[in-house]
C-alpha cells in the first residue's frame, strides 16, 4: 500500500510558485509580462534588434544565442552532425533542429529587462514608503 503523505510536498509546492500555469503569480510579480512577452512575439526582427533593444542587450542577446549555437557557425554545427550522424547526416536530421532560431534569446533578453526594471521599481517603492513614513 502506498503512503498517503507526501513528505515532499511543501518543496513540490515551492517548485510550483512560478511554473508556467501560475501566470496570476507572475504577473502579481511583474505586472503586464504576459502582454509585453505577446507584443514583443509581434514585432519584426529589426523592430525587436534595433527599436525596442540598445546596444548592450543585443550584444548579450547575440552572446546567449552563441554560446548555444556553436558559436554562430552553421559550419561547426554541420561538422558537429557529421560525427554524429555520419555524412549522410542531413538524410537523419535537419541542421534547424540543432541550431535555436535567435529571435528567441532578443525575447528572453527584453523579458529579462522588463522584470529588472519592475524589480527596481518595486526596490524604489520601497524605499520611498519607508522615508514617506519616518
Amino acid at each position: 500500500m502506498l503512503n498517503s503523505t507526501d513528505e515532499k510536498r511543501a518543496e513540490s509546492d515551492d517548485q510550483d510558485k512560478f511554473g508556467p500555469g501560475q501566470t496570476a503569480r507572475h504577473d502579481e510579480k511583474y505586472p503586464f509580462i504576459t502582454e509585453f512577452s505577446e507584443f514583443i512575439s509581434t514585432v519584426s526582427m529589426d523592430a525587436l534588434k534595433y527599436t525596442l533593444m540598445t546596444h548592450p542587450q543585443r550584444i548579450m542577446a547575440q552572446a546567449f544565442w552563441e554560446a548555444h549555437n556553436y558559436g554562430g557557425s552553421k559550419d561547426k554545427c554541420i561538422k558537429h552532425l557529421k560525427e554524429i550522424y555520419g555524412p549522410q547526416w542531413h538524410k537523419l536530421t535537419r541542421l534547424e533542429d540543432h541550431m535555436d532560431d535567435p529571435r528567441q534569446y532578443y525575447e528572453y533578453v527584453l523579458i529579462l529587462d522588463h522584470q529588472r526594471q519592475w524589480d527596481e521599481r518595486k526596490k524604489f517603492a520601497k524605499l520611498r514608503q519607508t522615508k514617506d513614513s519616518q
